[in-house]
């Protein structure tokens, strides 16, 4: 909702403002569009022009003797560009007071605030573990100024979903083995944006669940096969999909070793 702040009349001829509005901006919203436009209709009596002011004290208000500002005669005004002074969610407010033919002031009538914020969230950071062999990983997020992250396998910004920013979520990696990154892109409340990555390597078929890739986990498949394994397997070590742990890992373990890779 608008504030509206109303100051007594000077001139007796013209009467308040009515109906300020901002077609792009919402009251108390913050926004990273950095001109406010503002249209107003005609007040009662016999105005002749407006005296119209942007600033970011809600209690101004127009002298009659010496009135700061600029006057205008259309009803519609539009803020500078205030990208310039790069606002981290600064409350700005409108002002604005008619004037009849002799010059004399009427209320000054005060509309806002109109949150402007032009940058983006700050000391941003992902902490992932550099090597797994589990799929879902848990990643530690960290951004000055943000409330929402998107994070995706696939691109900053792309495949994934928002989310409200904790400090600590889940994430499942995408299949197969080696390097994976995950793509993440924080957003504060005006939708300023900033991204990070990490980049953590699959260790598949890691059937024990130590991380490290040796011969004894193509023994454990070996003895899931034949039912004589004593220790539960690491579920993610299915290497082919097949939702099972046997032959096929038992096969690609011992190559993967062979070739020292993951």
């Amino acid at each position: 909702m608008i504030m509206l702040f109303i100051v007594p009349a000077v001139a007796q001829n013209v009467g308040e403002v009515p109906d300020i509005r901002s077609p792009g901006h919402g009251s108390d919203i913050p926004s990273k569009v950095s001109r406010i436009d503002i249209i107003y209709d005609i007040p009662e009596g016999d105005p002749y022009g407006y005296f119209v002011l942007f600033d970011t004290n809600p209690g101004h208000t127009f002298d009659g003797l010496n009135p700061d500002g600029e006057y205008v005669t259309r009803r519609s005004f539009t803020s500078p560009d205030f990208a310039e002074f790069q606002p981290d969610d600064v409350a700005y407010y409108f002002h604005i007071a008619a004037a009849d033919g002799k010059g004399e002031i009427g209320p000054t009538v005060t509309a806002g605030p109109y949150r402007i914020d032009v940058v983006p969230p700050s000391d941003v950071g992902v902490t992932a573990p550099e090597v797994t062999s589990v799929r879902t990983v848990t990643l530690t997020l960290r951004a000055e100024g943000a409330s929402e992250v998107h994070i995706s396998n696939v691109a900053h910004g792309e495949g994934g979903r928002w989310k409200n920013l904790t400090g600590e979520t889940e994430w499942e990696l995408s299949p197969g083995r080696g390097e994976k990154t995950v793509y993440v892109r924080f957003s504060d409340l005006a939708g300023n944006t900033a991204d990070t990555s990490a980049v953590i390597t699959f260790v598949a078929g890691d059937v024990d669940g130590n991380v490290v890739l040796e011969p004894g986990d193509a023994v454990t498949a070996l003895q899931i096969l034949t039912g004589t394994a004593t220790d539960k397997p690491n579920p993610d070590a299915d290497v082919n999909g097949d939702g099972r742990i046997g032959t096929e890992e038992a096969v690609y373990i011992l190559r993967r070793i062979s070739d020292r890779t993951y």
